[in-house]
């Protein structure tokens, strides 16, 4: 990825757009100044697909608020741009093989 287009860019961008809901590619490619079909391109030349990045970042900032925060699972959900607390529940247990809330008694 160019310099413009990093991936650790891209990333800081999801984790901001968490805040307005599910992050859209084109809000990303907004954000980072590039057209979608850039974005996309850009990602293509280094393997990656932008669904498995909103999940990585996803993934980081669910365990941290899990593990750093009482807030209730729904709460972190929707911090995390899902719509309900059912949808997240599932992608967490995908990622991590557990509940939100197993994870969070053991950490």
């Amino acid at each position: 990825m160019p310099k413009h287009v990093s991936v650790d860019s891209l990333r800081h961008a999801v984790r901001r757009l968490l805040a307005f809901g599910a992050p859209t590619l084109q809000r990303a490619a907004y954000a980072l100044d590039v057209s979608p079909r850039t974005l996309q391109r850009r990602l293509a030349e280094a393997n990656l697909s932008y669904s498995e990045i909103v999940e990585q970042v996803r993934l980081e900032q669910a365990r941290q608020l899990l593990g750093d925060s009482e807030q209730p699972v729904g709460a972190i959900a929707r911090a995390l741009g899902y719509t309900d607390a059912g949808s997240f529940t599932r992608a967490f247990e995908r990622w991590t093989g557990m509940a939100p809330r197993d994870f969070r008694r053991q950490h």
